[in-house]
């Protein structure tokens, strides 16, 4: 005869005013909602609407990475937090230039979709000098007092 031992699994307490478990999952799916709203309505041939709501999303996911904090952000929290929300911004806005600039087009939407590709090009242009600025700072070699002892 055998004998089988069922194990409960266990659980850490949860502290006092703790957020419930499913709403670290809350900005991932809105995100994820939005974006696959967005897909829908691109599908149904509303290709400015569905794209403008795309890149709200993805704005508003970048918002919610740079203001909560990772325990309730869930899937939202890959990399580090600047990582996550330049990719998202950049992505937001890349998505919002399309969809701004795609014809028939009328002078509001021509301004929009230029200061979009101006932000996109600074951003880039930023980031390129700062790791230019980061390569020769380490090309120098090691700080001084730190040879080798003896």
């Amino acid at each position: 005869m055998s004998t089988q031992v069922h194990r409960r699994r266990r659980r850490a307490p949860r502290r006092r005013g703790a957020a419930p478990h499913w709403l670290a999952q809350l900005p991932y799916l809105l995100v994820l909602s939005g974006v696959g709203a967005g897909l829908t309505l691109c599908a149904f041939n509303y290709f400015r609407k569905g794209s403008g709501l795309m890149a709200a999303a993805l704005l508003i996911g970048a918002l919610a990475r740079l203001l909560l904090p990772e325990s309730q952000l869930g899937p939202l929290a890959v990399r580090s937090r600047s990582v996550d929300c330049w990719t998202l911004v950049i992505l937001g806005e890349m998505v919002a230039f399309v969809s701004l600039s795609i014809p028939p087009m009328n002078k509001t939407g021509l301004v929009l979709a230029g200061a979009f590709g101006v932000l996109i090009a600074l951003t880039a242009a930023a980031r390129g000098i700062r790791l230019l600025l980061a390569g020769r700072r380490s090309a120098g070699g090691p700080p001084p007092g730190n040879g080798p002892r003896v």
